[in-house]
């Protein structure tokens, strides 16, 4: 049988390799050896240095508070219709991927469920998210259809339970460590596999949907919708609603004009609704305070992109080799000890946050809780850029099969074979990455200053009680810009 007719994934193999693109932007694609032409360190160490410096910067800025945002852009955004076209786009999408992974091929490269669902789904939601605003809750099919689902139980006189306030968005984060696990862990997530989780993540949602409301649900349970909110906070793009006539039914700390609340626009009449731009990070401040577990799922959208880059690299085979040698049973577990390192990182991460704001909260005379509820969302354009940083030469490379398996599910030759644009230079990709990652943290920088400032009288007050999780951010910067340089693993 001749070849099918597509992009071969050698060409996205020998592309990506004449690139020479760090660890961190082909994490998923292949293994090539790139080793940059100055030390690493000297990258982190400047990285970190520029964070650092955005401190006294940040106290000497932000004497004057600025809230700038643009004119109102919703009659326009009104007249695109572009949520009906989306609507339609992204349930298209679902229903092929689905069937093309039950029915389709069992390779990667050639079946939508795998290139729609782990490429294009969860790496174009982030980025979207990020560089745009919150553009899922208007596409998605899935809140769609529950609340579908709830207009027909509340015609039936059936009402929805109390959901636990002290349980937050922690069913989220379990889908994520579960989500990270079967994309990096599980070697056996082939389409068919995929597929049938999707669809059963469907039936799972709709029944707890049905259980506790779809808005109260959307913003605490479903993941992909609690991680477009979430990155959406680091947006420039803000949805907001004037005079608000109900009360918050998603049960959002929502406060004035209810800034970022998806359901709030929702709900709200037309001629209520504001779109507008911000700049870049200041929704961590303007919208509602996360929910309980929203520091952690932000840490562990961190922690899970950094393991994924450092997953791929030597010092990883080599910490892997570590524990194999000592240990017959993991050396026939492997996946299990791949595990541990996973939640070993996250909950690595999670805890160097915790102990740095025992120290701010000791210093801003509060405790340790209530601290981390105001400095948690600050790490949101920090976990953002690392997203971005990642993964968008990934979603640039491996998208390019999107066409061609969307169009051509079934494998039946309906689409003639194409290339693979190829032509980004390694180094424009790895400064991009640099830059993104300093940007972010600038930004984490400055909005933790602002909300430093509350509490304390004057800048100096406010600077010196955010220096320890200054110098954590600093950390941050190093270790990141150390793991994207690192050589990925050859073949």
């Amino acid at each position: 049988m001749p070849p099918r007719a597509r992009p071969a994934p050698l060409l996205v193999a020998l592309g990506a390799a004449a690139l020479a693109f760090p660890a961190g932007a082909s994490a998923h694609t292949v293994d090539i050896e790139y080793r940059f032409p100055l030390p690493v360190w000297l990258y982190a160490l400047a990285g970190g240095v520029a964070v650092l410096a955005s401190a006294p910067a940040a106290a000497l800025g932000l004497r004057r508070e600025r809230d700038w945002t643009s004119r109102d852009l919703y009659p326009l955004v009104r007249r695109l219709r572009l949520g009906r076209v989306g609507l339609v786009l992204t349930s298209a999408l679902f229903l092929v991927s689905v069937a093309g992974g039950l029915f389709g091929s069992d390779l990667f490269f050639e079946n939508p469920a795998t290139i729609v669902f782990v490429v294009d789904f969860w790496v174009g939601l982030g980025l979207v998210s990020i560089l745009v605003g919150n553009v899922w809750d208007f596409v998605n099919p899935l809140s769609a259809l529950g609340r579908a689902l709830e207009r027909r139980l509340a015609a039936r006189g059936v009402r929805a339970r109390p959901y636990p306030e002290w349980l937050g968005v922690w069913p989220s984060i379990g889908f994520l460590l579960a989500w990270t696990w079967i994309e990096l862990v599980w070697t056996n997530s082939g389409p068919r596999t995929l597929a049938l989780l999707a669809l059963g993540y469907v039936v799972w949602q709709l029944a707890a949907m049905a259980a506790f409301g779809t808005e109260v649900w959307l913003e605490r349970g479903e993941l992909f919708t609690v991680v477009a909110r979430t990155f959406a906070r680091f947006a420039p793009l803000e949805l907001y609603v004037v005079e608000p006539a109900g009360p918050c039914r998603a049960r959002r700390l929502c406060e004035g004009e209810r800034r970022g609340c998806a359901s709030c626009w929702l709900d709200a009449d037309p001629a209520r609704r504001r779109v507008r731009l911000r700049p870049f990070g200041a929704g961590v401040r303007r919208e509602a305070s996360l929910l309980a577990g929203g520091g952690t799922l932000v840490l562990a959208l961190l922690a899970t992109v950094v393991y994924d880059g450092f997953a791929r690299t030597e010092r990883y085979l080599n910490l892997e080799a570590f524990f194999l040698l000592r240990s017959d049973w993991l050396g026939f577990h492997d996946r299990f000890l791949t595990t541990l390192i996973m939640l070993a990182i996250v909950a690595a991460f999670a805890l160097a946050f915790l102990g740095v704001v025992a120290l701010v909260g000791r210093a801003e005379r509060e405790g340790t809780s209530a601290t981390a509820r105001r400095y948690a969302p600050t790490l949101i354009p920090i976990a953002a850029v690392y997203f971005v940083s990642h993964y968008f030469v990934y979603l640039i490379f491996v998208g390019q099969f999107t066409p061609a398996v969307v169009l051509d599910p079934f494998e039946q030759e309906w689409i003639p074979d194409y290339g693979v644009w190829t032509g980004i230079p390694g180094s424009a990709v790895w400064y991009a990455q640099v830059g993104l990652i300093v940007f972010g943290h600038v930004v984490s920088v400055f909005e933790a200053h602002r909300v430093s400032r509350r509490p304390h009288a004057g800048a100096r007050a406010a600077l010196a009680a955010q220096t320890p999780l200054l110098l954590l951010m600093v950390a941050y910067t190093a270790s990141g810009l150390w793991v994207l340089g690192q050589a990925l693993r050859a073949p």
